[in-house]
């Protein structure tokens, strides 16, 4: 008897967790290619990093990138069925990671790494 109360007791704070989770999530709209491209290229970026550090991203119309703060590196970047790619000169060796994003009811972006973690958030965006 004890083990099944413990057992229900963890099923309904893991219903608790991903409720919350997806509460957080509300209201946000996915973001693909087409508004990656009209609204983010050619910008510069002030983004909020997951240490909370900020940094400054150029997002280049020509596929160049940098980005300068809690982290300071150039590469490249393309669109991608989902959003898109990045190719960092030193992070990650160069290897190149796709993410993801949605924007919230406060216009900021939130871009998410293949795992689902957040990369940044986009808090502001100025014209090049």
């Amino acid at each position: 008897m004890r083990s099944s109360l413990l057992g229900g007791l963890m099923g309904v704070a893991l219903m608790w967790v991903a409720a919350t989770a997806v509460a957080q999530q509300a209201g946000a709209v996915a973001v693909g290619p087409d508004e990656v491209q009209r609204e983010l290229v050619g910008k510069i970026w002030t983004v909020e990093l997951p240490d909370g550090q900020s940094a400054t991203e150029h997002f280049n119309a020509d596929g160049s990138v940098t980005i300068r703060g809690g982290l300071n590196d150039v590469g490249q970047w393309r669109l991608w069925e989902n959003g898109y790619c990045t190719a960092w000169t030193r992070m990650r060796n160069g290897a190149e990671r796709c993410f993801t994003l949605d924007r919230t009811p406060e216009g900021h972006y939130r871009i998410y790494k293949p795992d689902g973690d957040i990369s940044m958030t986009i808090l502001s965006m100025t014209s090049q």
